[in-house]
C-alpha cells in the first residue's frame, strides 16, 4: 500500500531553486548540507505539504555529479500541485519576479490552472477549484471552459 509520494529534483543552482520554491509558498520540513546539522557535501531541502514531499538538492550520494549540471531538454513530467486559490501563487510569483509560463486558465473539468517552470525547467501546474470570481479577477483564459 502506498502511503506517500514524493519527488526529488536534481538542481543546478541550489540557492536559486531554494529561493524559487520558498517564494511560491513551499514550506521547508528538513534541510541538509555542509553548514547544517545534518552534514552532507551538497545542499538539499525537503518541502512537505499534506504528506507529499518535494526534495531539491545539488548532489546525492548515489547520483553522479554530472547529472546536476545537465540541462533538461524537455518536460515529459510535470508536477500537479493542488492549491485552494491560484491567486496567491500568482501574487507570490509576481512579487518574486518569477515568470508565469501559462497564465490562469479555466478548464471545463472545473479547475483554474496556472503553469510555472522552476529554474531547471521543471513544469509546475498549480490547480485550484474553479471560482467565477477568482477567474474574473485574474482575467483567466476561458477558451477551454467548454467541453470540446
Amino acid at each position: 500500500m502506498i502511503n506517500v509520494i514524493g519527488v526529488h529534483i536534481k538542481v543546478k543552482d541550489f540557492k536559486k531553486s531554494f529561493v524559487f520554491y520558498e517564494a511560491l509558498g513551499f514550506k521547508k520540513a528538513f534541510e541538509y548540507g555542509p553548514d547544517k546539522s545534518v552534514s552532507e557535501d551538497y545542499s538539499g531541502v525537503i518541502f512537505e505539504h499534506g504528506g507529499a514531499k518535494l526534495e531539491i538538492a545539488n548532489g546525492h550520494r548515489a547520483v553522479k555529479g554530472l547529472v546536476f549540471k545537465q540541462s533538461m531538454p524537455s518536460s515529459k513530467i510535470s508536477l500537479m500541485i493542488g492549491v485552494s486559490d491560484i491567486s496567491e501563487i500568482i501574487m507570490n510569483a509576481n512579487r518574486a519576479g518569477i515568470s508565469i509560463s501559462v497564465g490562469p486558465r479555466h478548464y471545463y473539468w472545473g479547475t483554474l490552472e496556472v503553469v510555472i517552470k522552476d529554474p531547471d525547467g521543471v513544469v509546475l501546474v498549480f490547480i485550484s477549484p474553479y471560482s467565477k470570481e477568482i477567474a474574473k479577477k485574474l482575467k483567466a483564459d476561458e477558451s477551454l471552459a467548454q467541453k470540446p
